[in-house]
């Protein structure tokens, strides 16, 4: 498969299904065996981030991606760019910017996330 246009649409479906806190839907979009790397080096499970989003720990209020990129290698879909995104975390508003890669696998008869890592990008001074 090379046509990225699948890959960005459940890209999307999965970006607001976190900011509705859709834990039924994000279920279904990550791995079991996700491995969820965030900018801070803290390494989630898929039943963690779900709780964490579930539970209203973490709120995603807006998530905006550019420049992204897919590239399709041995059955894989790899997904580059940059997410800005306002979130709560523990009741605390913050203005985040990270780049990132999310790694979609095949699975049954769609994909599925199965690692996503970020590092941040740092504020010009």
């Amino acid at each position: 498969m090379t046509d990225a246009a699948p890959i960005l649409q459940l890209e999307q479906e999965r970006r607001d299904a976190m900011i509705r806190a859709d834990v039924d839907a994000l279920r279904e979009l990550l791995a079991e065996d996700v491995m969820w790397i965030h900018a801070t080096a803290r390494v989630d499970t898929r039943e963690g981030l779900l709780a964490s989003i579930g539970s209203g720990k973490t709120k995603y209020l807006a998530i905006d991606c550019s420049d992204e990129s897919v590239r399709f290698h041995g059955g894989i879909a790899f997904v580059s760019g940059v997410a800005d995104m306002k979130c709560e975390i523990a009741g605390e508003t913050r203005d985040i910017q990270n780049r990132f890669t999310i790694v979609y696998a095949p699975a049954g008869d769609g994909w599925q996330v199965v690692n996503w890592q970020s590092t941040s990008v740092r504020k010009p001074a």
